[in-house]
């Protein structure tokens, strides 16, 4: 007899489960509005539908950082924001993988020749190890701004970040349909 209780009750609470309605889940995350190449050598910012950071002693002072904007949507209105860096394993990366994270004063402004705005560098936010094939870890953080769970800015917030090659030789390249820099979204 008890075990047929433990049957039904076990069919009982499975049938409720099932006939649940499904709750309707949002995007997770958005990417770059717009991504930039910044010049370190010339000062120079460039469009580019691939995103590289590249640093190497040989390149004669030409590094190359990645100047991301990014531009809060509505989704994300009252919930909590953290930036993520992910790599699928057809992206490209040499040398240590590591990624420094920072804020700028001002969105990068399109494209430029030469000196001024130049990549308007803020706060050093932390720095990050990638990986072929997943998301980045956090080695350092040095600020809890979007490298910890904080709550997202309001829709239409534009926002300017910028990622730099840490060692002396260091190339990082995504498809940033695929890969790349996002903001993670969450209740």
């Amino acid at each position: 007899m008890l075990f047929c209780k433990t049957i039904l009750t076990v069919i009982t609470a499975a049938a409720s489960v099932i006939a649940a309605p499904l709750e309707e889940r949002g995007p997770s995350h958005f990417t770059p509005s717009k991504i930039w190449r910044y010049n370190v050598g010339t000062g120079a910012i460039s469009s580019t539908n691939t995103g590289v950071v590249s640093k190497s002693t040989s390149n004669g002072g030409q590094d190359t950082t990645a100047l991301l904007t990014f531009t809060y949507p509505s989704f994300s209105q009252g919930k909590k924001c953290q930036f993520a860096f992910t790599l699928s394993p057809s992206d490209k990366l040499r040398g240590s993988g590591k990624l420094d994270f920072f804020s700028s004063n001002s969105p990068a402004p399109g494209p430029t020749t030469g000196w001024g705005p130049g990549n308007q560098r803020n706060n050093h936010l932390g720095r990050l190890s990638a990986s072929l094939g997943a998301t980045a870890t956090w080695d350092a953080t040095y600020s809890s701004y979007l490298t910890k769970k904080t709550p997202c800015k309001a829709p239409g917030t534009v926002e300017g970040f910028e990622l730099v090659g840490v060692y002396d030789n260091d190339f990082i390249s995504w498809n940033p349909n695929v890969s790349g820099p996002r903001i993670i979204v969450t209740a």
